[in-house]
């Protein structure tokens, strides 16, 4: 009996072993999965069971889907419409951040400008300044004359609130809920709300606008999509302070390590585009000369976007006195992605025989059409190469080829 037991013990122990799946085994199945393509009938079932819930879901309780695409406000800078995944969005919340003096009221004011011409007139927008330092004649001479605004101002937290109401309620009354909006906060940083403002003790208010904005932001959230507004607020960077032994975890861990924006958690959690910018350098003395402007290089980055891969750092170019410039960014993106020659002559590696200095670049690119030509169709090569097909991942060719088979079979 006893050797008859090991002996079985020893046969279950070789049974074991066996069964033990062999690690590259493993591996290869893991691969496989990632590599799983649906048949013309199997893509065809699967759309097909989840638009029958979607129907179900939307009678049953309502709720409805989203529309899968988003209506964009172009920033008039190629480079950053192309990693914002078209531009700031309408129906959301948007924000800006960044140091004192990184462009960023520049950049919301120029996008407010190229959504009038985008939308030719039919733009509502609304310029909110509680820093009360912005006027008519900065706005204009940055773009916004289609028509020329005038910035509100005495603004607290709960009149941006107010405002937005009120332009959903005309809108819904005039039945233009289609025509898009901006509506520019500058900034959340330095507006009270009406606590704080009429408080003799700061004390006493302490959280007090993080409070209204946890709780007035998730409800205005649904109603900037439903009445399509671009809500495009600025707002500013501070220093994190540890008060403990250890650092507090950064919660948006792209965004400058030691920094943190005022607002509470709200913000990060709702934007559905989060913009930091930080100046990389100043174009003044020599620079200037060569450039022929006095202005900043600034970098920037989405945090934070739900419409193209984040965290893709790009440099916008920028005059203090004209804002940032699409020729002048596009230029230094050809020079870093060596498509433009910048030594004592400057070419493009299309057009070699045109040389030029660097100043009269943008002169050269208005006066001579074949100059122009050239350098828009290597700024487009450029931005879909190095931008769009190294970040964008989603395979749409593959997609809508998938498509287009499915259609062929049907007919």
């Amino acid at each position: 009996m006893d050797e008859i037991t090991i002996e079985n013990e020893k046969i279950d122990e070789i049974t074991i072993e066996n069964e033990k799946p062999e690690k590259n085994k493993v591996a290869s199945e893991i691969v496989d999965k990632g590599r799983v393509q649906f048949s013309i009938d199997e893509e065809k079932q699967a759309k097909d069971l989840y638009a029958e819930f979607s129907s179900f879901l939307e009678k049953k309780e309502g709720i409805t889907t989203d529309t899968g695409t988003k209506m964009t406000i172009s920033t008039g800078i190629d480079l950053a419409d192309a990693i914002l995944g078209g531009g700031f969005v309408i129906g959301g919340l948007n924000i800006i951040v960044g140091q004192p003096g990184s462009g960023k009221t520049m950049l919301a004011i120029q996008t407010m400008a190229q959504g009038q011409r985008q939308y030719k007139g039919k733009l509502l927008p609304i310029f909110l300044d509680s820093e009360e330092s912005t006027t008519t004649i900065r706005l204009a001479n940055l773009g916004v004359k289609h028509p020329k605004i005038i910035p509100y101002t005495d603004i607290t937290v709960e009149k941006v609130f107010k405002i937005i109401e009120s332009l959903c309620v005309y809108k819904i009354e005039k039945n233009i809920l289609d025509t898009p909006s901006v509506v520019i906060w500058d900034s959340i940083a330095n507006t009270l709300s009406e606590k704080e403002r009429e408080t003799e003790d700061v004390n006493k208010v302490i959280g007090q606008k993080a409070r209204v904005l946890s709780m007035t932001i998730p409800q205005y959230v649904t109603k900037l999509a439903k009445n399509n507004i671009c809500l495009l607020a600025v707002n500013q960077l501070r220093d994190v302070i540890d008060m403990g032994q250890f650092s507090a975890p950064a919660d948006l861990k792209f965004m400058s390590p030691t920094k943190s924006m005022p607002g509470g958690n709200v913000l990060k959690f709702n934007a559905f585009q989060l913009v930091e910018m930080k100046v990389k350098s100043a174009i003044a003395g020599e620079k200037a000369e060569k450039y022929g402007f006095e202005g900043i290089i600034v970098k920037l980055k989405c945090v934070k976007n739900k419409l193209f891969p984040p965290n893709i750092q790009i440099e916008l170019v920028g005059s203090f006195t004209e804002g940032f410039s699409n020729f002048w960014t596009n230029f230094e993106f050809l020079k870093t992605t060596k498509r433009l020659n910048s030594a004592a002559w400057c070419y493009l590696i299309t057009l070699p025989e045109k040389k030029f200095r660097t100043r009269d670049a943008e002169k050269l690119y208005d006066e001579d059409p074949e100059f122009r030509h050239a350098f828009d169709a290597s700024v487009k090569e450029a931005i879909q190469t190095e931008v769009t097909d190294k970040y964008g991942m989603v395979d749409n060719k593959s997609e809508s080829n998938s498509d287009d088979a499915e259609e062929q079979n049907i007919k």
